[in-house]
């Protein structure tokens, strides 16, 4: 079939700016998290600001067995892995506008889960994604796509800009483009062992201290921050957090010796997604001016749940991974003390198995005010940040965070850990009584949790403060339009100029 390479609108002016996004998971075809979000998202803004993107991604079994009907492009490369060549078949959806297209190999991809089964990683992780990067560039080539810019995100793309440089076989390679990596969590590196380094084809050069070797191990996020030409985290906050031993994981060092060339850019959510006055998987729409909307939410959200509490019950909303990182350990500590605030509380996710169950002991213990769906639902977590009053995300670390700005933008208010993105975008009433629209707290206790729900459940039984809260909070503006300026301009700088533009993190 015939394949569009790259499709333009221009109404900034920019000549020739062409962006390829190089990502192992993409919203709403494949996704753990936020990744998946920014990688769908922030490709459509850029091209509505005049830049031409494509995306690239992995043809997972959810994709061939979604609603999206992929056509064969009838491209088929063979890529070195090693002393091994495989197969890739190009797949794509045909008239999408910006151009996708799926690297298909179904013994690396046709499993139940991108990355890992509940208690183990898949164990050929490394060569999967060698494939898959190889894959990448393979189809830029054959494409003939010239693009100017390969933005690529997290570890499993961090070895793109080497092979960029060197070519799938580690013997050279000649093109001009320049590299943005994006850290979008710092815990997860794709650290492997050094024994298979052949399956890399690179030269051996690039196994030193100053690529990616890493204590004898392969560290792909420690390539994508060596190797490419500019770095970006997802806020302010985490740059600067993750070049401090505390949350550095190790690599703090290395991201300060790079810090003159990575900047923090705030995510940004899609507000056409993410918008009560038009959401259609809400029981009622609701706007800024006119909430009660909201209400018919709230209690289409009771019923849906089972819960038995009344409209007037405060409403405890959480959706997140059951993980270590979004707090769920200070959580279960706290939760004893929330239940006695007299409060309906609702959460969907799913994650390590002793979380799973602790939340389902929590429905036992509190029955018709606890109702826990273990899983994911794309429309119910549209419901729970439209049906909740109150957003809960205590994570531990947070390079940007979502869910805070969706609940904003549902006048669903949060109280969020004061780290990375949470600390960016959400001020605390009590700090700032003339701006605030949430509640956050400093240390990572559970007391310290307690104590700022408390704050939101007796601001809550204050209606007048509770309708400045809510008003102020959809009043704020986290869309796509402003991350994507600023990653336009970026991608400008490294186009026009052969040195790298300072970094910022104002």
């Amino acid at each position: 079939m015939e394949c569009a390479i790259i499709t333009g609108r221009r109404p900034y002016g920019i000549i020739n700016m062409k962006a390829a996004f190089v990502a192992s998971e993409i919203t709403p075809y494949a996704s753990t998290g936020g990744l998946a979000d920014v990688a769908a998202a922030l490709p459509e803004a850029l091209s509505e600001q005049g830049v031409d993107t494509l995306q690239i991604m992995p043809m997972y079994r959810r994709v061939m067995e979604g609603p999206y009907h992929a056509e064969d492009t009838g491209i088929v490369l063979s890529i070195p892995v090693g002393f091994h060549n495989f197969r890739a078949e190009i797949w794509t959806l045909p008239r999408r506008d910006p151009p996708i297209y799926f690297i298909r190999r179904d013994e690396f991809f046709d499993r139940s889960e991108l990355y890992n089964l509940s208690h183990r990683d898949y164990e050929d992780n490394f060569e999967r994604f060698i494939f898959f990067q190889k894959a990448a560039i393979a189809l830029l080539d054959h494409l003939g796509a010239n693009v100017d810019i390969v933005h690529c995100h997290d570890w499993q793309t961090g070895l793109v800009p080497l092979y960029l440089k060197h070519g799938m076989k580690g013997e050279g390679r000649h093109g001009k483009e320049k590299t943005v990596f994006t850290i979008h969590n710092l815990a997860y590196q794709g650290r492997f062992s050094g024994h298979e380094y052949s399956y890399t084809n690179l030269p051996f050069s690039c196994f030193s201290v100053d690529c990616l070797e890493y204590y004898g191990d392969i560290n792909c996020m420690k390539a994508g921050i060596t190797a490419s030409d500019y770095i970006t985290t997802v806020s302010k906050s985490y740059a600067r957090e993750i070049q401090t031993e505390a949350w550095g994981q190790g690599l703090h060092g290395v991201l300060t010796d790079h810090q003159a060339r990575m900047r923090g850019i705030l995510n940004g959510i899609d507000t056409h997604i993410w918008n009560p006055d038009t959401d259609k998987a809400i029981a009622r729409t609701y706007s800024r001016k006119d909430l009660s909307g909201k209400r018919t939410c709230k209690q289409d959200l009771i019923e849906r749940m089972k819960l038995k509490i009344s409209p007037e019950t405060p409403l405890i909303g959480i959706v997140s991974r059951l993980a270590d990182q979004k707090g769920m350990d200070i959580l279960a500590e706290a939760m004893e003390s929330i239940m006695q605030m007299d409060v309906g509380f609702v959460l969907l996710g799913s994650g390590q198995d002793k979380y799973q169950d602790q939340c389902r002991k929590w429905v036992r213990q509190w029955p018709g005010r606890v109702s826990v769906r273990i899983g994911f639902d794309v429309r119910l977590a549209h419901q729970i940040e439209a049906g909740c009053d109150i957003f809960l995300m205590p994570s531990k670390f947070e390079p940007c965070g979502l869910n805070q700005l969706y609940s904003l933008r549902y006048g669903t208010i949060p109280v969020v850990h004061q780290v990375g993105g949470l600390a960016d975008t959400v001020i605390d009433i009590h700090a700032f009584p003339n701006e605030g629209y949430g509640f956050s707290f400093q240390r990572y206790l559970a007391s310290e949790l307690t104590n700022a729900v408390d704050r939101a459940v007796d601001a809550y039984r204050r209606p007048a403060m509770w309708s400045t809260l809510q008003d102020r909070a959809m009043q704020q503006d986290f869309s796509w339009n402003r991350s994507a300026r600023e990653y336009r301009e970026l991608y400008q700088q490294l186009v026009r100029s052969p040195s790298v533009p300072s970094s910022s993190q104002d």
